[in-house]
């Protein structure tokens, strides 16, 4: 869809390039060589592929362990609905696809036989006639009453009339030049086009402007030939009026001829015609760059991580161990049932920081081991993790869950105010025996500075702080 769409508008907008600054101008060889191109390039521009690197947030989904939150139902009825509902999601197939499709093809296939009937009643006409040779062109001698017309290396005239003598040398030059530039060429192409992309609206005006310009092309061939454009003006006006031409041919006809008397008299600067063909360069760049497909290369920093952090091979003496532990003590919070404190690790100064992965590392591995608080390699900010809707029903429990979101404290009922879809991770805390359990959240908002800050941060290594399992809490069926 996307690339009918960015077709149709290409097309339309170096169109409106043609009408506003080109249509008037005497420069038909460049013109008609824009208005062909302009179709292929629009129709080929929407598959131009512009690649572009971009830091963005990795949209990784983790399961989570949710086994002490998952709540306990009766697993029967569940099973049966699930069961059912599945069933449903496979009998509901998309036909939208598969109508449009067949729209597109049915029309296509009524536009390709229209044109296919007009080519074989062109060939009927050229085999069912007298032919004869004029300057080595073939004129088809018909007894229909028709204007003279060309198509490929045929020009259709009455019988009558040329026998008479009465077709002007003008005309038949007229047509000549239609021969001698291949101009049925262009419109096989356009009629093709307009078969195939009927559903873009521009495409008609494209027709139209073709053969327009391929009769100014032909008017210049004769008054170069003749050197008489005001007798040449007379015989378009007396000619104007008369009609009978097949599809696809190239007619004399009224709503023409017009704007044909008035580019005869039009002149144009070799100044002024290089310019406005060069100022088309810069509209054609910018298409491209509006109606490509843009893929953004997207690069995590975390992509690439450091390796463990290293270890002293001798103990650190114990006045260091007290050190580290004094300077997390200046951030602790209160301590849980096993001793542990939740260290707030987000008000780390950077003194304080690079103090304490400085001692870490010139602890022995078996101090490192003994630590409750640690640091090691980066692994990369935490992965986007959406809760469940059974896990927000289960977190409404006040007695046994606090609930905070984006550090702020809310009441349990107020959960219900929110959807899976409004958060980007969540975590569970244990905090201690016959407490409560303590739930983060984050919204997306909230996610994505956090995401910001992590990335923003060059530090090579995080702080670990020792998890215990948490108990087993049964939620309320009923809440």
């Amino acid at each position: 869809m996307m690339y009918l769409i960015n077709f149709v508008l290409c097309s339309g907008l170096l169109l409106a390039v043609y009408k506003l600054f080109l249509q008037n101008e005497r420069m038909y060889r460049f013109n008609r060589f824009y208005l062909l191109f302009s179709l292929v390039f629009s129709a080929v521009v929407p598959f131009v592929v512009i690649t572009t690197e971009s830091e963005a947030i990795p949209v990784v989904y983790q399961q989570a362990v949710r086994e002490t939150l998952t709540p306990v139902f009766d697993t029967a009825p569940q099973a049966a609905v699930a069961t059912k509902t599945q069933a449903v999601q496979i009998d509901q197939i998309n036909y939208w696809p598969m109508l449009l499709i067949g729209i597109y093809l049915l029309i296509a296939g009524v536009l390709i036989i229209r044109f296919i009937l007009n080519l074989i009643k062109i060939s009927r006409e050229v085999v069912a006639n007298q032919h004869t040779i004029h300057q080595g062109i073939s004129l088809v001698l018909t007894d229909a009453e028709v204007t003279p017309h060309s198509f490929l290396n045929y020009i259709f005239v009455n019988r009558k009339d040329h026998q008479q003598g009465t077709i002007e040398p003008q005309v038949i030059c007229h047509e000549r030049a239609h021969v001698k530039q291949l101009h049925s060429l262009d419109v096989l192409f356009i009629e093709l086009m307009q078969a195939l992309c009927w559903f873009n609206s521009f495409i008609p005006f494209y027709r139209k402007a073709i053969q327009l310009n391929h009769e100014f092309l032909a008017d210049e061939a004769v008054t170069s030939w003749f050197d008489d454009t005001p007798a040449y003006q007379y015989l378009l006006l007396a000619r104007a009026s008369q009609a009978g031409s097949l599809q696809l041919t190239s007619p004399f006809n009224y709503q023409t001829t017009k704007k044909r008397l008035i580019m005869m008299t039009k002149t144009t600067s070799a100044a002024m015609a290089t310019v406005k063909q060069l100022a088309v360069l810069p509209v054609m760049i910018a298409a491209v760059f509006i109606f490509c497909q843009r893929v953004a290369a997207q690069t995590t920093p975390s992509a690439q991580q450091p390796a463990k952090l290293p270890a002293a091979t001798k103990d650190l003496p114990q006045s260091s161990i007290d050190e580290y532990n004094a300077t997390l003590e200046k951030y602790a919070g209160q301590p849980n049932g096993k001793g542990t404190k939740f260290i707030m690790t987000e008000k780390f100064t950077a003194k304080d920081k690079a103090r304490l992965i400085g001692l870490y590392k010139q602890m022995s591995p078996a101090q490192q081991e003994q630590q409750v608080y640690k640091f090691d390699a980066r692994s990369g900010p935490m992965a986007k993790k959406q809760p469940t809707k059974a896990e927000l029903l289960t977190w409404k429990k006040a007695g046994a869950y606090r609930i905070w979101i984006g550090g702020k404290r809310i009441e349990n009922s107020d959960i219900v105010k929110y959807a899976p879809e409004d958060f980007d991770h969540y975590m569970v805390h244990y905090v201690g025996p016959g407490t409560k359990m303590q739930v983060n959240l984050m919204t997306k908002a909230q996610y994505a500075r956090y995401y910001k800050a992590y990335t923003a941060d060059t530090t090579t290594y995080q702080f670990m702080q020792q998890r215990f399992p948490p108990p087993v809490v049964k939620p309320d069926v009923k809440s």
